[in-house]
């Protein structure tokens, strides 16, 4: 009988002390990071788009032994707001970007300081960004994309992004953004999911462990509702927010009334459309 009650003790024992792993664990998953800076770099021009194949990693400091940041000479590649910009890196379904900087943060303090991020990087389908820095975003930093018979999902985690006239992460295809171990300082907002694509639909975004330093808009920009010139009417976004930290006075979420190509989108105030798509844990 001793004997029994002894298992029985020490596996109820043993499962607490598990139960507090799992929290803790997650707890630390979760948390934000602190103030990240730029890695120190050395300067690469880049005159073209960096393709990475299907299923792929590409790894800066892999590539090119020791942490580079890559900055676009070519004209579609200065990082102005144009939006003819091309990309710093296509991504394509399965592919991995890792440990790099994009743009040159020596230019300057200000977010149109055409300092050649390019458009970042785009995801066709599946993508994951790990440890990536922009030194100065350009036109975005990093923008989802639909691939054909592929639900997108872009995976972000680890590093930082700085100087962004507008959003960081665009979300034009469908599917679900994730952002998580990330920094950002003196940008509009973190995400935006496309107001008025051509193609819409209704979007996912999850945010955990993030930072932002100063923000001229907010944080995450969803649409809470579409109207009929979306192809998409009683839809909606989906952000789900854990441990954002943030101190300025800008809202974590921002809503607004998708729409379709050739149309803007006004911000949505229905409170009830707010609380379904803006979901703060």
């Amino acid at each position: 009988m001793n004997r029994l009650i002894e298992r029985v003790s020490f596996g109820v024992l043993l499962h607490a002390v598990l139960a507090l792993v799992a929290l803790f664990l997650a707890a630390q998953a979760q948390a934000a990071p602190g103030v990240r800076t730029v890695p120190s770099c050395t300067k690469v021009n880049v005159s073209a788009t960096i393709e990475v194949p299907a299923g792929t990693t590409w790894d800066g400091t892999v590539v090119y032994g020791k942490w580079v940041c890559l900055v676009g000479t070519a004209s579609n590649m200065k990082g102005t707001q144009s939006e003819s910009q091309i990309p710093m890196f296509k991504l394509n379904n399965g592919a991995t970007v890792k440990n790099v900087v994009i743009g040159d943060g020596s230019l300057g303090s200000g977010t149109n300081l055409a300092a050649g991020g390019a458009d970042g990087v785009h995801c066709y389908g599946q993508c994951n960004i790990t440890n990536v820095y922009w030194a100065d975003v350009g036109e975005d930093a990093a923008t989802a994309i639909k691939l054909s018979g592929v639900t997108s999902k872009l995976t972000i985690s680890g590093g930082a992004a700085f100087k962004a006239a507008d959003k960081v992460f665009q979300h034009n295809g469908d599917g679900t953004v994730v952002i998580s171990d990330f920094y950002v300082d003196n940008v509009g907002k973190l995400y935006r999911s496309c107001g008025n694509c051509s193609t819409q639909y209704a979007r996912k975004v999850t945010v955990s462990g993030v930072r932002m330093g100063t923000v001229s808009a907010g944080g995450v920009g969803v649409n809470s509702s579409y109207d009929s010139k979306s192809g998409i009417a009683g839809q909606y976004d989906v952000a789900t927010i854990s441990d954002l930290v943030y101190s300025g006075s800008k809202p974590k979420c921002i809503t607004y009334v998708g729409t379709g190509k050739g149309s803007e989108p006004g911000k949505d105030t229905n409170s009830s459309n707010i609380a379904r798509s803006c979901i703060l844990k």
